[in-house]
């Protein structure tokens, strides 16, 4: 008896229903082997702390690594500071070093390998014991994943990742220190900078701002300075041009074309002299007093080129609104006083009302007063009169609009005018001598707004 078509699909669908009962319950509840860990090359588990010493021999030339303090210096080929992070990223890797596979247990010929003249050598020295840990490098495996190896210890071949190549041979120079002023712009609180392009001075007060204090007492743009600071501290060579030049003439720098000296908050001192170019878009440069000339990238060059100029406060004023507690202002003969009022939101977070206390108290629409604040700063500085004549000169003498600002404990007050004169406007600032000219119709609405506060 032939059965019908559909008692086949049927009988299909319940072999296929047993079969994935099965698996799942028979299969699935077996216990998976867990799988077996792999030997470790070295054993430095816990003794990375201890140790003191790595050696690298790639193509025979010997860089040796010797543990000093905290940090690491090189011995050889040169006796200079050694780069810690990439050190300290060496020792890692060779810590977790592991084996992938035994290819050999007792082989014939090393050669077979690249293993009787090993293209790398590697050892580590760990405080306390004998003889110091190596391991031989030799050739990468037919498809390229890997890299023979072995230790002298053992007669077995194994290999390792091929990736790890990189790791293993590095030159000299990649493992150098190649810091060049060795210094964290956190902890700069001066600058004095000489060149074709001037000679100026910069100090940092207490809260962060910085100022000029030469040729004349004028506001700086933090974010402009920290630019230049965080090029000075990135600031690494590219080469060595000199490791101790007893002359410093082919280079430039018998007389530096410019200088920067960074003023430290522990009273110190770092000097960078700049000189010749030894190629294009590169720079001869040394920290003064010591014999190494360095080669670094000429942007350092470029950002001192544009001059006193370019790190000044190109803004009226730039207000922390968060900070402001209060501010007074002075428009159309008369004075206003504005007070900040904090307060709890229902989900307990600090909220902040303002409101107009004098001539007349009247609660404010915050959002309308942060707004004016922030203003402040959208209006750009177009020139700077540094050598400026009279106030009335500027419309400074009566300035249709004086703004001072409370901070309370957090910093001084700070203050700023606004003049015009023959349809330009000018500004004037606290801590600066100089006379700001103004984008007039930024300034025009800046008054605006704060009459109708």
């Amino acid at each position: 008896m032939t059965l019908p078509q559909f008692w086949k699909t049927y009988l299909a669908v319940a072999v296929l229903a047993g079969l994935g009962s099965y698996i799942y319950f028979v299969e699935s509840k077996k216990e998976e082997k867990p799988e077996k860990p792999k030997e470790k090359v070295f054993q430095l588990d816990s003794a990375k702390d201890k140790i003191k010493e790595v050696t690298l021999a790639p193509g025979g030339e010997e860089i040796r690594l010797v543990k000093e303090g905290q940090g690491w210096r090189m011995t050889a080929p040169v006796n200079v500071a050694a780069d810690s992070t990439e050190a300290d990223a060496l020792v890692t890797s060779l810590q977790g070093l592991e084996l992938d596979e035994v290819v050999a247990e007792s082989p014939s010929s090393l050669a077979e390998y690249g293993l009787d003249k090993p293209k790398n050598t590697v050892s580590v020295q760990v405080q306390g014991a004998g003889a110091p840990l190596k391991l031989l490098v030799g050739d990468k495996t037919p498809d390229g994943n890997s890299l023979y190896a072995k230790v002298p210890s053992r007669p077995r071949v194994f290999t390792i990742p091929s990736y790890l190549e990189s790791s293993l041979s590095k030159k000299p120079f990649d493992l150098r220190d190649r810091s060049v002023l060795h210094v964290k712009r956190d902890d700069v609180k001066g600058l004095e900078i000489t060149g074709p392009n001037g000679n100026y001075a910069l100090a940092r007060d207490e809260k962060g701002e910085w100022a000029f204090t030469r040729p004349l007492t004028t506001r700086a743009g933090r974010w402009a300075v920290d630019g230049l600071l965080g090029t000075l501290e990135g600031l690494r060579m590219e080469s060595a041009a000199a490791e101790s030049a007893s002359d410093l003439k082919p280079y430039g720098l018998d007389k530096p074309a410019r200088t920067v000296s960074l003023l430290l908050a522990d009273g110190g001192r770092r000097t960078l002299e700049i000189g010749s170019s030894p190629a294009e878009k590169k720079v001869h440069v040394r920290e003064a007093g010591n014999p190494l000339v360095a080669v670094v990238p000429g942007a350092v060059v470029d950002d001192l080129a544009k001059g006193m100029g370019e790190l000044r406060a190109k803004r009226l004023l730039e207000v922390s609104t968060y900070e402001v507690e209060g501010f007074d202002v002075h428009l159309d003969g008369g004075k206003k006083v504005f007070l900040r009022t904090a307060s709890k939101d229902k989900d307990g977070a600090d909220a902040y009302t303002w409101r107009r206390t004098s001539p007349d108290v009247k609660e404010l629409d915050t959002n309308k007063v942060q707004d004016a604040l922030f203003q402040v700063g959208s209006v750009e500085v177009e020139d700077f009169v540094d050598k400026p004549a009279s106030p009335q000169t500027y419309g400074l003498d009566k300035p249709r609009l004086r703004v001072e600002l409370h901070y309370g404990q957090a910093k001084p007050a700070a203050w700023f005018e606004v003049g015009e004169s023959g349809g330009a406007y000018y500004g004037r600032r606290n801590g600066d001598d100089a006379v700001l000219k103004l984008d007039a119709k930024k300034s025009e609405e800046l008054v605006k707004t704060f009459q109708e506060l």
